[in-house]
């Protein structure tokens, strides 16, 4: 064989020994990548499955006036007991007819009456209110994310990540 030949296919198996050890790290690479992805997607689910068993809490505060405007109506009816005395001191004038003439004779009357009764009287009113209740609090609020529609939506992307980790396996090379 001729020597440029040679030389040609001595540079052509060192070219072709040198991109096949090239090739190599360039796997060996992407399988690293592929063990770093599977870690990063477990950690992912390990923070959904957290974060789905994880609960919402804010406190809100609440600094308002109420206005309030009604008509309170009260209909009772109230016995009231009366125990007491009446003095009547005064004169009647009672005519008295004689047949020819008209006798006006003045009766005087001094007497006391004795009450003791009880006595029911109806209250019907209505009363108007008009005000303006002021209302300062905190309210605290929990709302577990179990109990959202969110957690669907975490379950699906939960289902999708298990696909995808099931797909990257490590071979057992780990970072």
């Amino acid at each position: 064989m001729k020597r440029p030949y040679v030389i040609a296919l001595i540079l052509l198996g060192v070219l072709t020994l040198l991109s096949l050890v090239l090739n190599g790290i360039v796997i060996f690479q992407f399988l690293r990548l592929r063990c770093v992805a599977h870690g990063v997607v477990a950690d992912t689910r390990a923070l959904i499955t957290e974060l789905t068993d994880d609960t919402f809490s804010h406190t809100v505060e609440i600094d308002q006036e109420i206005p309030i405007s009604t008509d309170l109506p009260f209909n009772e009816a109230m016995t009231v007991p009366i125990n007491t005395v009446v003095p009547i001191s005064t004169t009647v004038v009672v005519p008295v007819d004689l047949g020819f003439t008209t006798y006006n004779l003045a009766v005087p009357i001094d007497t006391v009456f004795p009450v003791d009764m009880e006595v029911t009287v109806p209250f019907s009113q209505t009363v108007d209110i008009t005000t303006a209740v002021p209302i300062d609090v905190d309210v605290p609020v929990e709302i577990a994310i179990a109990d959202t529609p969110l957690v669907d939506y975490l379950d699906e992307l939960d289902a999708k990540l298990e696909e995808i980790d099931a797909q990257l396996g490590c071979l057992g090379w780990q970072e």
